[in-house]
């Protein structure tokens, strides 16, 4: 089942019931070292808890287990803002949190959200004595104007809900199950009319509850910070260090013969890329919060044909196009070219006219934006697909899957079969789940490279699950008798807070490195071995210095998975840390920079620009 919150404006105190839920019960926040935390139960012991009320809590087989009446389970230390995860079992039970329990007279008062029952997802005002009973009860009711509840849970039944939430003042941000949570900011009243900081507890009513991997997060606390860590075979150039572009492009810009970089508003002339000129007028951003930068993924390419290499920017918005001003010392002339609705474009020659179109999705529709090869600065025409969806946000990609010479469009909920030239209307759609979720685009990933990563001759599809989650996988492509296409799932990488059981089946080999937010991903044979790797990374701080996505706060990792294939069609991927202190953005670039045979790696995000040189041996 899914838990969701439903967006709306609230009471302050129906948010900090929500945060007590996960205050309460949590999974350990492995992916997130070196942050404040607090196992606040390993299932084996109740250390560290006290009871009240008649209810029998007991710790066995790593859970905690609730049951034999009403009653709670109280956590000894308090808590302001938070960090919880947990996941938690109900078998025809009433059970529920309380958030910020803090001293009122002889007794305390708290704000309370049931998580199961007839009432689950309400939330309430509590007053409780010195033996836990309730003295005073007051629900917060519905949102002004909203007919569900602040709180809308459907839970899995019999199955485990897992839940990850974030507390800061009075703001909530968080995930239930598979679903995010919006940013809820409450107006009204505080989380506490008492106090900003109390205890946490946990409430049995009837029936019987369960709960795992249970750990709390201190918020106030932050790690400094850590030792810059660099691949051996790679070295850093880092071009800036601050908030420009969440995207980078090579080419060679100057015509020198040597490969330049730019990423936002500059250019980086090669060899020793150690001056930026602008190409439109720079301003950084705060990296702390939103707003998006206006470049978000970045091309360089000819478009007029004159010779010399021009600029595409793209923003969520629209695109740029920048025309060179061929080695004169001024800024670029701007075209506004698109209008687009999406954060994951491709620039390929999807036609084989030698000339790219931009893939990208508009109003709903899928489909590539192709300019007037006679004059490319009028607006360029956008040529769909699909038909109307839900086809924006993130993942895209291109190849071709189905070996007919032509390059398909690949999505997050399937792909598009490129019909044979001249041909009018929509392109065929295969649906294939290439995410988290075919119908919500935030739950989809990012890049979706086309490769035969197992051999077999039939090209395969490599992504993440959820550009703002965890996830690396791989779909094996499948061919019954009569050829028709499927694809089967293979996951590499998956949440930092699995199990050592649910990484037992992943097809990384270490088995111990997870991260989240996999916003882009790039495919090139980094260690000359003749399969290519995977790189990507965390787009750290995508919704700013907040919780709003999975882990936001870990630390902002670029990896390379080498790609191993063994007997019979068997892969795995090794992971190896190419940098800790970059991250990236919404796009990776692998490209020979230095001209020396070998792939480079290029990112751009809220840490700045990077080039990290290959220098394995060859």
């Amino acid at each position: 089942m899914e838990i969701r919150i439903v967006r709306a404006t609230m009471p302050k105190l129906a948010f900090a019931a929500a945060a007590t839920a996960m205050l309460l019960c949590g999974l350990f926040f492995s992916g997130d070292r070196g942050r404040a935390e607090t196992p606040a139960s390993n299932g084996a012991t109740l250390s560290g808890w006290h009871t009240m009320g008649a209810a029998r809590w007991t710790a066995e087989n790593g859970e905690i287990v609730g049951s034999a009446g009403a009653g709670w389970l109280v956590l000894d230390r308090g808590y302001e803002d938070a960090g919880i995860r947990f996941s938690f079992r109900c078998n025809q039970c009433q059970t529920g949190v309380l958030l910020r329990d803090a001293k009122a007279g002889d007794g305390s008062q708290g704000t309370y959200l049931s998580l199961a029952g007839p009432d689950a997802g309400t939330m309430y005002r509590l007053d409780l004595n010195a033996r836990g009973e309730e003295t005073a009860r007051k629900e917060l009711g519905k949102p002004k104007g909203q007919t569900n509840q602040p709180v809308e849970f459907t839970l899995r039944p019999g199955g485990w809900n897992q839940a990850d939430l974030f507390v800061q003042g009075d703001d909530l941000l968080g995930y239930f199950n598979d679903g995010r949570i919006r940013e809820f900011t409450f107006a009204g009243a505080k989380l506490s009319e008492k106090s900003r900081y109390g205890l946490v507890a946990l409430r049995l009513g009837a029936g019987e509850v369960r709960i795992r991997d249970l750990s709390i997060r201190d918020l106030t606390a932050r790690p400094g910070l850590p030792e810059e860590v660099t691949d051996p075979h790679f070295r850093t150039r880092k071009l800036n260090d601050m908030f420009y572009s969440e995207g980078i492009a090579v080419g060679d810009i100057n015509r020198d013969g040597i490969m330049d970089v730019a990423s936002g508003p500059f250019w980086y002339p090669g060899p020793d890329y150690a001056v930026e000129h602008e190409i439109y007028p720079s301003k950084p951003l705060n990296p702390v919060s939103p707003p998006y930068p206006e470049s978000m993924l970045n091309y360089v390419y000819d478009f007029n044909g004159d010779g010399w290499p021009d600029y595409l920017r793209v923003s969520l918005s629209d695109a740029r196009l920048y025309i060179n001003p061929r080695g004169e010392m001024r800024h670029w002339d701007e075209y506004k070219v698109l209008d687009l609705q999406t954060e994951s474009t491709q620039l390929v020659d999807l036609d084989g006219d030698g000339k790219p179109e931009l893939i990208m999705a508009v109003g709903k529709q899928e489909g590539y934006a192709k300019p007037d090869w006679s004059d490319v600065t009028k607006p360029w025409t956008f040529h769909p697909v699909s038909e109307k969806g839900d086809w924006g946000g993130h993942a895209s990609g291109y190849g071709d899957l189905n070996g007919d010479g032509r390059i398909d469009i690949l999505q997050g909920s399937g792909w598009w079969e490129q019909p044979p030239a001249g041909t009018s209307g929509s392109w065929k759609f295969h649906p294939v789940p290439f995410g988290a979720s075919s119908e919500i685009s935030f739950l989809r990933g990012a890049d979706l490279l086309v490769y035969d990563v197992n051999g077999d001759g039939l090209p395969d599809v490599i992504g993440s699950l959820e550009a703002h989650g965890p996830g690396l996988v791989w779909w094996e492509q499948k061919r019954d008798a009569l050829g028709e296409i499927s694809f089967v799932r293979h996951m590499i990488m998956g949440d930092p807070a699995a199990s050592a059981a649910e990484r037992a089946s992943w097809e990384e080999t270490d088995k111990s490195v997870a991260f989240t937010e996999l916003h882009a991903l790039a495919l090139a044979d980094l260690d000359g071995d003749g399969l290519p790797d995977i790189v990507t990374g965390k787009r750290w701080w995508s919704h700013g210095d907040n919780y709003g996505s999975k882990d936001a706060q870990a630390p902002p990792v670029l990896y390379w998975f080498r790609m191993v294939r063994h007997g019979g069609g068997r892969v795995a991927f090794e992971p190896h840390l190419l940098h800790n202190a970059s991250g990236l953005g919404v796009q990776i670039v692998a490209a020979d920079v230095n001209g020396d045979g070998r792939p480079d790696i290029l990112s751009a995000a809220r840490k700045g620009a990077f080039i990290f040189f290959n220098e394995f041996k060859k």
